[in-house]
């Protein structure tokens, strides 16, 4: 799994919870790689004549359609690196396409999640993270199996840094109204 969330803490920044992908979500890809390569099989076993030519053809067809997307979600799952330190939220996914996340906690706007029903099935979340102080920008997150837990730590981490805004600003207010 990538490490980008750990290789990128500053000083003294520590990793409050990291998102953890759940490997159920290659499941369906895996159920339509098995089922090629059924096709596959019973079309070598009851091949006569020319078709037995066309078998290495139809093997490599396999490999392509049944197997590349296998590969590709398995490469996407080990991309996927996203956690709430006690100061921001970080995180990084995509192998070709990378797209990262580095927001401070005052500048996350929202966190939700959204599961399809063999997502809600196999209990894993897609979860999106709206940010940038004005919500202009987000980034989404595939697979997620802890979604929830790490949705209600973004959120108490927000109300927290905004209860210490509060607190910071009422000192600052009363330092000037003290002089």
């Amino acid at each position: 799994m990538s490490k980008y969330a750990e290789n990128n803490l500053n000083r003294g920044e520590h990793i409050v919870l990291k998102a953890k992908v759940n490997w159920l979500a290659i499941l369906p890809v895996s159920l339509w790689c098995l089922i090629m390569l059924v096709g596959v099989i019973y079309i070598f076993a009851t091949a006569e004549g020319n078709m037995k030519e066309v078998a290495p053809y139809l093997f490599i067809g396999w490999a392509v359609i049944g197997l590349l997307p296998l590969i590709v979600k398995i490469l996407n799952l080990l991309s996927i690196s996203i956690a709430i330190t006690d100061k921001r939220v970080i995180g990084k996914c995509g192998v070709l396409r990378i797209e990262t996340l580095d927001y401070p906690i005052g500048k996350v706007d929202n966190v939700s999640l959204k599961a399809g029903p063999i997502a809600n099935l196999l209990h894993y979340h897609t979860l999106t993270v709206l940010g940038g102080g004005g919500g202009d920008a987000k980034i989404v997150f595939h697979c997620i199996g802890n979604g929830t837990q790490f949705k209600n730590t973004v959120i108490q981490a927000i109300e927290k840094n905004q209860e210490e805004a509060r607190k910071a600003q009422a000192e600052e207010i009363a330092r000037a109204m003290g002089k």
